[in-house]
């Protein structure tokens, strides 16, 4: 398509999204407000804690699959330059940040091209598979059976049509582009330590979620939080013209959130995670320089090995 016209298209959904969210809020505000003003400050900020944690073990994640690459980064000019290009999905396209790292990896550090490419592809596979295989372990069966039980049966047919259409466009894919599928998905096999790295960033991730959840007075245990999120971060990420994952993510985390709270009280919790998340990329922006400095690291270099 036209590039305009894709460039249009994505600022229309991003509005059309903000303008059903808003409708919604609106409709609830009387629920919603009084659900506000019960959440306790200190949960409020307890949930940045483990979110900022999650934040330093994505840039852990950047740098293994940088130096697996043959990029030579240390952890610190991963951290900040994944830290600071995530800012860059927040515009439509959501290419943005990869866009941002890419260049920095070519002009700071001489990578080459396909160095580049190798690194960042590896990296999304390993966020989007770890993510998806822990939000349909942790999440997957309790969400069926609240759909199973609630949603009409057409929308629970379409929901298996749409499945179904996806996985044979996935088999055609394969079947078509086998080699190049075959030789990133052999490459992108993670490491124990990225295993780990993936466990943890996606424990504290949804830890955080969870926090605020209960906040709110939902009763959602910790697992089924950490998968949900995980799920929807998965899913957001996924659709590239929703800028980070906006409208997707959303609607999944409502969806989870349904059997314990009224729609109105789900979405505006699902906002506030939003929010949070935002607050908190802002922030580890503004500060990762200075804790950087303040444990001896130097950050003005390039190519800092640590």
């Amino acid at each position: 398509m036209p590039k305009p016209l894709v460039l249009l298209g994505k600022w229309l959904w991003t509005v059309a999204i903000l303008a059903a969210i808003g409708f919604v809020l609106w409709r609830s505000r009387s629920d919603i407000l009084a659900m506000l003003r019960q959440i306790p400050s200190w949960m409020l900020a307890l949930s940045f804690v483990p979110l900022l944690a999650a934040k330093f073990l994505l840039g852990e994640n950047a740098r293994i699959a940088a130096t697996r690459s043959g990029i030579a980064i240390g952890y610190v000019d991963a951290a900040r330059l994944y830290n600071l290009s995530q800012l860059g999905k927040y515009l439509p396209g959501s290419i943005w940040q990869f866009v941002g790292r890419a260049a920095a990896y070519r002009s700071r550090l001489g990578a080459g091209y396909g160095q580049i490419r190798d690194s960042l592809l590896t990296e999304s596979l390993w966020i989007v598979g770890g993510a998806l295989a822990i939000g349909a372990a942790l999440s997957g069966a309790p969400l069926w059976r609240f759909m199973r039980d609630r949603a009409p049966e057409s929308l629970l047919w379409w929901l298996l049509a749409l499945a179904a259409l996806g996985l044979s466009a996935t088999l055609v894919l394969f079947v078509w582009r086998r080699g190049w599928l075959l030789r990133y998905l052999r490459s992108a096999v993670p490491t124990p330590r990225a295993l780990l790295v993936q466990a943890g960033i996606w424990g504290l991730l949804g830890l955080s979620f969870w926090i605020l959840v209960r906040a709110c007075d939902m009763q959602a245990g910790l697992l089924f939080s950490i998968g949900l999120f995980a799920g929807g971060y998965a899913l957001g990420f996924l659709v590239p013209f929703a800028p980070a994952g906006l409208g997707i993510r959303d609607a999944v985390l409502t969806v989870g959130l349904l059997p314990y709270a009224p729609a109105g009280e789900a979405l505006a919790a699902t906002v506030m995670a939003r929010l949070v998340y935002l607050a908190a990329e802002l922030l580890i922006v503004a500060v990762q320089d200075p804790l950087f400095r303040l444990f001896g690291h130097t950050v003005d270099g390039p190519g800092v090995r640590d």
